[in-house]
């Protein structure tokens, strides 16, 4: 089925659909938004499908853009830019290497923190599910900070993991932006002979 979103409480995470074939304008809840779907707002076109709350009031369940709205929904979806940011830093700590302002050694060990961070929040992940031991935030936190940060972020978005926790957050894009003043300052020109003076010694 078809319709359009005519209120949406991005504070509250609910609002209202009208058919496109006329009819009583339908509730829907954010958890009801189809995977991977972009947050709405008022006036989208979406397709929906029909269910049954518990009070037994018709609800809209797998919300989705439609038409246009579909394809750059997904290309323009927080998840989608979010891990395109993660993925960003790769290139440019190549970038430098070539450009012989960066030791190799330091684009390695950051792709290795990355990886290995990567892997803390999908076995945090799974234990959560579980109700297993799980990974302290400190942890996350410490190995973001040590460079891991890149598959910090990825991680986040495949695994819808930490993503929505505010304090977390914060936490985190602290260690991101220390992160990149000190990639800022370690591929200036001073830098680049600092660290090469270093594994050299």
């Amino acid at each position: 089925m078809r319709g359009r979103i005519t209120v949406w409480n991005d504070d509250r995470g609910f609002g209202f659909i009208n058919p496109d074939l006329g009819g009583d304008r339908l509730f829907f809840h954010v958890s009801g938004m189809a995977r991977g779907a972009s947050r709405p707002s008022v006036g989208d076109s979406v397709t929906y499908e029909m269910s049954t709350a518990s009070n037994g009031k018709a609800r809209a369940v797998n919300v989705r853009p439609a038409g246009l709205g579909a394809v750059s929904g997904v290309l323009m979806s927080k998840r989608v830019i979010l891990s395109a940011a993660a993925l960003l830093p790769f290139p440019v700590l190549w970038g430098l290497v070539e450009a012989e302002k960066l030791p190799a050694l330091v684009l390695w060990f950051l792709a290795g923190m990355s990886a290995l961070t990567f892997a803390l929040y999908g076995f945090d992940k799974w234990a959560a599910k579980r109700k297993a031991q799980r990974t302290a935030e400190n942890k996350l936190h410490f190995f973001a900070l040590l460079g891991g940060w890149p598959g910090g972020l990825l991680a986040q978005q495949v695994f819808r993991h930490k993503s929505s926790k505010r304090s977390f957050q914060i936490t985190f894009w602290i260690t991101v932006i220390l992160n990149c003043c000190v990639l800022g300052a370690v591929g200036s020109t001073a830098g680049a002979v600092f660290i090469k003076s270093l594994i050299g010694a």
